[in-house]
């Protein structure tokens, strides 16, 4: 019974010993490599950057100061994310890994499927958005030069098949504020208790199906498509939709929107609107 239990103790203890010398020899600078080239594989103008490397248990990989580039411009900064795979689907033909994270004053969580056997390896990534802060999204401030601030939460699926690439949200910005560089009609500051938008983004153009506008100084719907070139000036708006002024805002509007005033349904049915040309300076036309 001695030797019993003092083997048991042995085993113990070279387990133990086997996983804290795996954990400090561990090759932190070859698994972030390995990390990166996977984001490369996904879509070959993703850059992952990663700031430091732990592992975790249960078998979890941790990352921190996680930055995230698309052709040198910087999408994402995040504060930390855990990795852990569902150890079973790694012997089969579609991988599962799970993810957990903060960054941009919120939270995120999701999963990634990767389809093995398909003739070109398929990656399908679904992440759950809660509380990100827009304003620190430094690839929406290049998008345009308004600034955009909120909370958003919602829902985002990304499909990478070689060649082809495909991101869909379903998104929910609420307290959302847009200062308006330069000013529309005179108005300076736009006010939202909520905008929510439902998006389809293949690379090239960023197509909005729904995008559902409330607010105390007006209402609204918008759909529409903006096309994205290298530079801003090949930025391409082709916005319509239909806009409710509220009294206040309207009062305000009066002197700069004529047209306005001629259309008596405007609190009923909205005034429809045309945002065309490129971002920097786009032709707003109401009708």
């Amino acid at each position: 019974m001695k030797f019993f239990k003092t083997g048991i103790a042995w085993a113990v203890f070279i387990i133990c010993a086997a996983l804290l010398f795996l954990y400090i020899l561990f090759p932190t600078d070859s698994a972030k490599e390995y990390l990166a080239d996977l984001v490369r594989q996904t879509h070959p103008n993703l850059t992952l950057e990663i700031g430091q490397l732990k592992l975790g248990f249960p078998p979890s990989v941790k990352l921190y100061d996680v930055s995230v580039y698309h052709s040198d411009r910087n999408i994402a900064d995040l504060e930390n994310v855990t990795i852990w795979p569902d150890i079973v689907s790694l012997f089969l033909a579609t991988t599962h890994i799970s993810f957990k994270g903060n960054g941009h004053g919120g939270n995120f969580k999701g999963g990634v499927d990767i389809i093995k056997k398909a003739e070109n390896r398929e990656v399908i990534i679904d992440a759950d958005l809660a509380g990100i802060q827009v304003n620190q999204l430094e690839a929406l401030s290049a998008l345009t030069t308004h600034k955009i601030s909120g909370s958003l939460d919602g829902t985002l699926t990304f499909t990478a098949k070689v060649p082809h690439q495909e991101l869909v949200g379903d998104l929910t910005l609420v307290d959302g504020k847009i200062d308006l560089s330069p000013p529309l009609l005179a108005q300076k500051v736009l006010a939202f208790d909520s905008i929510e938008a439902q998006l389809m983004f293949n690379g090239r153009i960023l197509t909005i199906e729904r995008c559902e506008l409330q607010g105390d100084q007006l209402d609204g719907e918008v759909v529409g498509s903006i096309k994205f070139g290298h530079h801003l000036a090949a930025r391409i708006l082709d916005l319509s939709g239909t806009v409710r002024p509220h009294e206040a805002l309207f009062a305000r509007l009066s002197d700069q929107a004529p047209k306005l005033l001629a259309n008596k349904n405007w609190q009923t049915q909205g005034v429809p609107f045309k945002i065309k040309g490129p971002v920097e300076a786009p032709t707003y036309s109401f009708y």
